[in-house]
């Protein structure tokens, strides 16, 4: 799990025609999403983990199969809830839709570019703001279609490897960010909804359907692991940009040791080893000892 948060509970105020923050609570806010989004993106990367290292660890991890099947459900379940909190529509509950919405209401909060630069030259001072600079995706590369093409076709000339591939960098100001979060927020406007319908049917009610007829519930609202992937990285990545504009720090996205659990098993894997190793070297114990009474009976 991650460190529990020690900060006053957040406590914000809805008024006709928009949303009334001070800055501390939309940090609180924004880092409180950032926690949860960091918690599912953990799960899931295990999740991932246990996919691999049975392909190369099974006889390891058969050694204890119930630990791990329930391991592997807990995980699952942690990740879906913890999901679905982050794309909640439930009236009251602070999510990342309602995120967007309150840095759109509240965008004094929020410098327009990243920094200034100031020159003097002749004893004169010259300012010159100097945007954000964003990797595009690509799953946004779709909002940037003329910057796509006009830098791919650079990269070309140049004779760059994988030049229709080659990541995009775009320059943008805060309000031009914003409006990107907001359009990939929409386009995951159906995994979103059927994350909704999994977890209204099957992990949070005791729905009907949810218990006599599950199959047809995810049939009908599948949500894939890349779907997961994704919805977790755009958590990430709008939470972490409102935390990383109002306070300068840009959090870890993972555990820096989330991929640790392999050298467990590696060290089961030497212990099954010397298991065989003892078992044999007291088999051959054995029958040293078996020989020489047989032959000393027989003398």
């Amino acid at each position: 799990m991650y460190p529990p948060s020690n900060s006053k509970p957040l406590n914000y105020r809805l008024y006709e025609g928009g949303i009334s923050l001070d800055k501390e609570q939309l940090i609180k806010f924004a880092e409180e999403l950032y926690q949860e989004a960091f918690a599912a993106n953990a799960y899931f990367l295990i999740m991932q983990q246990y996919r691999e290292m049975q392909k190369e660890y099974l006889a390891e991890m058969r050694l204890s199969p119930a630990f791990y099947s329930v391991i592997y459900e807990a995980l699952q379940k942690a990740c879906f809830i913890e999901l679905a909190k982050l794309y909640d529509r439930t009236k009251g509950a602070y999510s990342i839709g309602t995120l967007l919405n309150f840095c759109e209401e509240n965008l004094k909060f929020f410098s327009e570019y990243r920094d200034t630069v100031e020159i003097e030259d002749n004893g004169k001072k010259y300012v010159f703001p100097v945007p954000y600079q964003h990797s595009l995706k690509s799953t946004e590369e779709c909002f940037f279609k003329e910057e796509v093409h006009a830098q791919r076709n650079i990269y070309k000339l140049f004779d760059i490897s994988s030049a229709d591939t080659a990541p995009v960098t775009v320059d943008l100001t805060f309000s031009e960010f914003l409006k990107l979060y907001k359009k990939r927020y929409v386009a995951l406007s159906k995994k979103r909804d059927n994350m909704s319908e999994q977890r209204n049917k099957i992990y949070a009610h005791n729905d009907v359907k949810g218990i006599f007829n599950p199959e047809e519930v995810l049939e009908k609202n599948p949500l894939f692991y890349t779907d997961m992937q994704e919805l977790i990285e755009f958590a990430l990545d709008a939470a972490g940009l409102v935390v990383g504009a109002l306070t300068g720090v840009c959090k870890a996205r993972n555990y820096s040791n989330i991929d640790d659990w392999e050298g467990t098993l590696m060290l089961v894997r030497l212990g099954l080893k010397y298991q065989d190793y003892d078992q044999e070297q007291k088999e051959k114990a054995f029958w040293k000892e078996f020989h020489f009474q047989e032959n000393g009976q027989g003398e």
